[in-house]
């Protein structure tokens, strides 16, 4: 194949992956959802993976279902407390955080330990405050007592940290969640705005979404909810939309493939958006 055609062949191939991730999201209305399972029970938060998998966490226990609402695995610790948070962008390597032990587990997609616990007060963070995975099977941390982003190799090994962000960009520093997607790292700073750095840990910009409980990005895309609504804003374009729900009580969301993921105070209910 000639240089050139391979350019054509992968450019058209770019647009049609762009084109699948975004025809969901063209569709998020309530009159263009098709609620296909509900799952029933109690939990605090949830995550969801790129295979549309959801991750339901109750106090310290994790459940694993698949994208059709079918419960699949459970992993408990009860030596930790309750899970904090869970970021499951790598599905074979699902980071569970414990915040109050100061303790990162580490399971593969059966919900199964991989590898020893990480103490990260062991290691020197006594006020590590968010972590996230990263790429290459490293890990960010957001240490509240030197208010800078470090991020571990997977020998817990420093390679990157970003110095003092409250006195490089003049701000105070309140931040809620992180998360690492498509070579950009993303600090929410809750009532302030979302913080965007690269994977070495360069600041890049703020975005003015204030008031954003949740957020996830997706292509050029932030989709965050805020006072529950759901509501999107353009990285490139900086254009901002907002949609429609099937009624005011859901708190929390997740878009994956042709599914929308929404839950409230009881209840998580997947629809889909074919």
């Amino acid at each position: 194949m000639k240089k050139g055609e391979f350019k054509s062949k992968y450019s058209k191939m770019k647009r049609i992956i762009l084109l699948i991730v975004f025809i969901p999201f063209a569709c998020l209305s309530q009159n263009n959802l098709k609620l296909i399972s509900t799952i029933n029970t109690t939990f605090d938060f949830f995550t969801t993976d790129n295979q549309g998998s959801i991750y339901l966490v109750n106090g310290n226990e994790l459940t694993k279902y698949d994208n059709v609402g079918r419960q699949l695995y459970k992993y408990s610790n009860k030596n930790f407390g309750n899970i904090s948070f869970v970021d499951a962008t790598n599905l074979l390597r699902i980071l569970v955080f414990y915040k109050d032990f100061l303790q990162v587990v580490l399971l593969d997609n059966t919900l199964s330990i991989n590898g020893n616990p990480i103490n990260l007060e062991s290691i020197g963070f006594q006020q590590a405050q968010l972590v996230c995975s990263s790429n290459n099977s490293g890990i960010w941390i957001y240490d509240q007592q030197n208010f800078n982003l470090i991020r571990l190799d997977q020998n817990l090994l420093q390679s990157q940290q970003t110095g003092n962000l409250s006195a490089l960009l003049s701000t105070t520093l309140q931040p809620n969640s992180l998360i690492e997607y498509n070579n950009r790292l993303y600090m929410n700073n809750f009532g302030k705005g979302l913080l965007i750095f690269d994977v070495y840990g360069t600041y890049y910009k703020t975005i003015s979404i204030q008031g954003a409980s949740l957020f996830q990005p997706i292509g050029d895309w932030i989709y965050f909810m805020s006072n529950n609504k759901l509501k999107a804003y353009n990285l490139e374009s900086t254009q901002e939309k907002e949609f429609s729900l099937p009624n005011s009580e859901f708190t929390s969301f997740r878009v994956e493939l042709n599914n929308f993921i929404l839950s409230n105070n009881k209840a998580i209910f997947i629809y889909s958006t074919e």
